[in-house]
């Protein structure tokens, strides 16, 4: 999931993204009209007054690699054979600076697309601000169609707005370790199970460092600062970084303080490396530069393409914390239909088609992209990434821990929080120059931070 233009974080798309700025305009451009002229706007109850038989044509925009591209073609192309009377007409943004800034101004403006791409993150902002319809209705109507309970419980609750549906899900995404198996075999360091805790972790990865001298040219270890990420490893240590109704922060706690000087510890010894000691444009995994590190779901077929044969490795599950339970964090792709759309009925029917197990197999499980939404999809996303008989081999490890993923909304001040957190959290766990590394003093700054910003964002 690409992050939104004030994050300075690299996000899992930004591993897929290609350069440039690829538009794809399939007879529409994202500021036209959403519907025929004429045509009646949607009812409150988020039916369409329009009649299903009507000619419709749906607007819909993605935020995707160009890679990806070509199946969303076939997907529309699929269904508007199955429904001649809708034609859908496909805008991809890949820059998600670009994708962002849009979605922002149209939402103010009343003219989102039909259907649109919305990170987990983002939906329950768009849903309090009145841009995305309360799906909910439609939910329930067609409920054996829809099929919730086959979609992950954890993406689910991050698509929930005051008890409603406000997405469908893409995909869902975790994280896991991945490590280089040759660099294991010349230390003696026999291949991980992926029962461990943190701290079992990082006594194999301090034995992977390799100096010269006093220069470090092997890490042990390479460590996502990503604020969505650690929401899982905080809970699995007993700690949170929200109460429970996303209403206040509380970070700042003995369990959270632990967790975090733990970290930074590791990296004042030297066992994954200070900002800056990495060299630009390189990737540290792929060069042999650390020996084991933070893997997304979504990075498979990235993996294989950047190694190739210059060394086996593998995946393992992402660690216990001290309460003894595997806390993942979870984050998600989704679609939401606006809010504006004066073709709700149609546009729903699409959203339905896309995010079926037969559409979810397609563009998620054969191209083995991230984990699929469906759980009826993931033995398909498992047969087609173990097919290639290539590293990694085990990368069935991310749909079986999903279902220990964090389940909880993101709040509608996720963005600024995000924002805080780039400025605040990252330094202290990446170091570098001027790092701050009195934890409590950090998070106490920081948690007076996020309460004034939840405060005036009225949560």
């Amino acid at each position: 999931m690409k992050q939104p233009a004030s994050r300075s974080k690299l996000s899992r798309r930004d591993f897929l993204r290609v350069s440039g700025l690829t538009t794809l305009a399939l007879g529409v451009v994202a500021c036209a009209p959403a519907a025929p002229a004429g045509q009646p706007a949607a009812s409150s109850g988020g039916q369409a007054a329009a009649p299903a038989t009507a000619a419709t044509e749906l607007r819909w925009v993605t935020n995707h690699a160009s890679i990806e591209i070509p199946g969303f073609e076939k997907i529309a192309q699929g269904f508007s054979e199955k429904n001649p009377n809708i034609k859908v007409n496909l805008l991809n943004i890949p820059d998600g600076n670009d994708f962002l800034n849009a979605i922002n101004t149209q939402g103010v403006g009343g003219q989102l697309p039909d259907i649109f791409y919305t990170r987990t993150f983002d939906v329950v902002p768009f849903a309090s601000k009145g841009w995305t319809t309360n799906l909910q209705p439609l939910v329930d109507r067609d409920a054996a169609e829809v099929n919730v309970k086959d979609f992950w419980p954890a993406e689910v609750e991050q698509m929930t707005y005051e008890g409603s549906l406000y997405a469908l899900p893409y995909d869902f995404s975790n994280i896991g370790i991945v490590y280089n198996k040759s660099i294991l075999d010349e230390v003696g360091v026999p291949a991980p199970t992926g029962d461990w805790t943190w701290s079992e972790m990082f006594d194999v990865a301090a034995k992977l460092v390799k100096k010269d001298g006093d220069k470090t040219t092997r890490w042990g270890m390479a460590v996502y600062p990503w604020s969505w990420v650690w929401i899982g490893i905080l809970y699995a240590n007993g700690g949170k970084l929200f109460s429970e109704d996303n209403k206040q922060c509380i970070i700042n706690s003995k369990e959270n303080q632990e967790t975090f000087e733990f970290f930074v510890k590791q990296r004042l010894a030297g066992v994954y490396p200070e900002g800056g000691a990495l060299p630009q444009g390189v990737d540290p995994f792929a060069s042999g530069l650390v020996a084991m590190g933070f893997e997304g779901s979504w990075a498979t077929q990235g993996r294989r393409e950047s190694i190739g044969d210059k060394f086996p490795f593998d995946v393992t599950y992402f660690p216990k914390g001290s309460t003894g339970k595997r806390a993942i964090s979870a984050a998600g792709g989704a679609w939401g239909i606006a809010a504006n759309s004066k073709a709700t009925e149609q546009a729903w029917a699409f959203n339905k088609f896309l995010t079926s197990t037969d559409s979810t197999n397609k563009l998620i499980s054969e191209p083995v992209r991230s984990i699929p939404s469906r759980q009826s999809s993931v033995p398909a996303w498992n047969k087609a990434a173990s097919a290639a008989n290539a590293s990694p081999k085990s990368v069935h490890i991310f749909a079986d821990q999903m279902t220990d993923a964090w389940a909880q909304p993101f709040p509608a001040f996720w963005k600024d929080f995000d924002v805080a957190w780039t400025n605040r959290i990252v330094p202290m766990l990446n170091g570098g120059e001027g790092a701050d590394t009195d934890v409590a003093g950090v998070l106490t700054q920081f948690q007076d931070e996020v309460n004034t910003i939840i405060k005036q964002s009225g949560a």
